[in-house]
């Protein structure tokens, strides 16, 4: 049974703000319901190589209720 591969697109969303080089944050704005800001912490070099679920992970997160 061959397996198959969903391609993932690589990068970070054209909508996130460099804070440091080593900071980057996802604006509440990025996805509907999410309460706060979302930080990330790497390199520019590892977040060009993260895919698009890494994104919707902490988005999720944002989102959770009791999140201030």
């Amino acid at each position: 049974m061959e397996e198959q591969r969903q391609e993932r697109k690589l990068g970070p969303p054209s909508i996130i703000k460099k804070i440091s080089d080593i900071e980057w944050e996802l604006p509440p704005t990025f996805k509907a319901g999410m309460h706060v800001p979302a930080r990330i912490f790497a390199s520019k070099k590892l977040l060009d190589n993260m895919d698009e679920g890494v994104f919707n992970q902490i988005s999720n997160v944002a989102s959770l209720p009791g999140i201030v």
